[in-house]
């Protein structure tokens, strides 16, 4: 059981940030610095963090928060709070992902943990532009 109030729990999880974060700012600055042209925080459904062109859509997201290889570390959670939040976070992703994609749109998810190697990150990127302009 969490040790806070509903309340308290809610007021200290509003205090986190969900855009302008470092992450966020080491992936615009990837993608500046590579001279890839794209809008950020488009109002699109989703909240994505950046489109580029008219179809690809990029969510950059902590790898905690949206539970990247979350069975291999979920049982080291210390209360099952956290484990129903993130797998709440894991459902809501995979929903608005297939949202999108019904619309037409072509999603990407960087990962926290991929922005150590840019050059992976870019090169995913670029080919998703090649595939939505040849759509």
């Amino acid at each position: 059981m969490d040790n806070l109030t509903r309340e308290q729990r809610s007021r200290t999880m509003s205090r986190i940030r969900s855009s302008g974060t470092r992450l966020e700012q080491r992936f615009f600055l990837l993608l500046r610095e590579n001279d890839i042209q794209y809008a950020m925080h488009p109002d699109i459904y989703g909240k994505p963090d950046c489109q580029i062109g008219d179809n690809l859509l990029i969510f950059v997201d902590s790898d905690f928060w949206h539970g990247w290889n979350f069975s291999r570390w979920r049982s080291r959670l210390p209360q099952e709070y956290w484990v129903a939040k993130i797998e709440r976070n894991r459902k809501r992703d995979a929903s608005k992902f297939r949202a999108l994609r019904r619309r037409g749109y072509k999603v990407l998810r960087i990962w926290s943990h991929e922005l150590s190697t840019p050059h992976k990150v870019i090169d995913r990127i670029t080919s998703a532009m090649a595939a939505t302009r040849q759509c």
